[in-house]
Formats: structure tokens, sequence, C-alpha cells
């Protein structure tokens, strides 16, 4: 039985015929598909029959594909030296001529995705709750953390009382002590994730914080906490994670909350700026 999902694709790959390249593609950019969607689901979204996702699945070495949803879960969820030890050797074996396409279809899914997840009710409810919150925190964990810095450097240009949580000093103080009558609170995480995540969102929701996850769809503990939560596939096709999908909606976010805030981004925007003239910030 293969012994990765990604390997056994590139090693199969001159076999495929043209239906099954398509899988192969879609598998390599995320192959936890597997684990989330059935065969019936992975044929609709790539237009095939399921009868092409079986025999693209047995042309594998798999038998079907559940035993290749069981044989990725233990690559993801079993012993360290499998999903570790290996990941770089496993990265290396499945680069090939064709990454810049393969690429281009993680990276479009993942934006289609945010666009979609922007029309929902969900999407709505949640700009409005950073509109009107008296004061944003925002937390990344891990290699997260680039995410929450850059969307509060963005959000204080449009709104006050914006705050980076590092967690540095052990208890989250500046949040859970802060007076604000209405606070919410923006975590962003991915597999694997941080085991201060639930403890901190428990600890917001006990107080009255809004808490908003944006993560992807191995995040089980989220949705038992909070309803305000944002779900991207995850995109393990890159070595280090690429959440192309987390990071364009949060700049769809941030467009949405300047539409949202109205007039008060515009008066917040025109303070930052006279103080940009005053230090003289920029050259021209």
């Amino acid at each position: 039985m293969p012994d990765d999902i990604s390997a056994a694709i590139a090693r199969t790959d001159g076999r495929f015929t043209r239906l099954e390249k398509r899988i192969a593609a879609y598998l390599q950019g995320r192959p936890e598909a597997v684990l989330v969607e059935t065969s019936a689901e992975i044929a609709e979204k790539l237009d095939v029959s399921p009868m092409t996702v079986t025999r693209f699945f047995k042309k594998l070495g798999f038998e079907n594909s559940a035993a290749a949803k069981a044989q990725t879960k233990h690559q993801l969820y079993g012993p360290a030296a499998s999903r570790i030890g290996h990941r770089f050797e496993n990265f290396s074996a499945t680069r090939n001529q064709d990454d810049a396409d393969a690429d281009l279809e993680v990276a479009t899914g993942a934006i289609r995705q945010a666009l979609e997840l922007r029309a929902t009710a969900l999407w709505k409810e949640i700009v409005d709750r950073v509109a009107t919150a008296d004061s944003v925190h925002a937390i990344g964990f891990q290699t997260m953390r680039y995410l929450a810095d850059g969307l509060c450097l963005r959000l204080g240009y449009i709104r006050a009382n914006v705050h980076l949580l590092d967690g540095s000093d052990g208890v989250y103080a500046r949040l859970l002590t802060d007076p604000a009558p209405r606070r919410v609170l923006i975590i962003i995480d991915t597999f694997r994730y941080a085991a201060h995540g639930p403890v901190l969102a428990r600890a917001a929701r006990q107080r009255g914080i809004d808490v908003i996850v944006l993560c992807d769809e191995f995040c089980e503990w989220a949705p038992a906490i909070t309803p305000w939560v944002l779900v991207f596939s995850a995109e393990s096709r890159f070595f280090v994670g690429m959440p192309t999908g987390i990071h364009f909606a949060l700049n769809l976010l941030v467009q949405d909350l300047i539409a949202g805030l109205g007039d008060k981004a515009r008066a917040q925007i025109e303070l930052l700026s006279g103080a940009q003239e005053l230090f003289g910030q920029f050259l021209r």
C-alpha cells in the first residue's frame, strides 16, 4: 500500500488518463481532501464520474477511497516519524515540472473559497461584530502570527483600539483585563494547533468576549466554543504553510470593515494621515 498520497501520485503520474490527471492535481494540492470529502464529492467538484475517482485510487494501489482515507489519516496523525520525519523527503519527491499549474489551482481555489465565504450571513455577522466592538484583539499562533500582526496594523488605520496579542505574559492579560464592554478576539491557527488556542477561546467566551476563529478544516475545537468560525481548506501542497485563503479573506475583511465603519473609518484614516505628515513618514 502506498505510504503517502502525494508520493504515490508522483510515482504513477505517467499512467494517468486526462481526467485522472485532474484528480491528481487536486489531491497534490491538498491531499487531506481524502479525509474530509467522499469520492462522490471529489467527483462532483472536479466534474468527473465517481467511477473515475474509484479507478484513480485503485491505480495508486489502494483498494478504494476508504483505504486511501485510512492511510492519509495515519500519515497525518500517526507516529511523529511518519508525519514529520519524512516530510521534506516526501515534499521533494513530489515536485515536478507541473508545479506551476498545480500551485495556481491551489491558489485560485483558496481565493474562490474566501469569496464564497464572504457572501454568507456568517461573514456579514463577523464584519458587524468587529465594526461595532469597543476593542479588537487578534492573535496568530505559530506561523500564523504574521497574519494577525498584519491584520492589526491595517485595522489600526480604520478603527481605534486594535491590539495584537502575543501571549508572552502567559496569561493574555491585555485581553482578559480589558475593561471595554464589547470586545472581539480574532484567533488565526492551522494544523497542528496551539494548545493555548481553545483555552484562550473558552476564557474569552466566559467573559462575554466575541471569539472569531479562522482555521483549516481539521480544527475540531473551534465550533464547540464559538459560532463565528471561518473554515478554509488546508493547503498542504506547500512544505511551509501558505494560507492563501485565510490571507485573502483577511484582506476582504478589512475592505468590508471600511464600508461598515463608514465615516468612522474615514475619520481614523484622516487622523493617522495627519500624524504621518507631522512625523514626516514619507519622502513624497
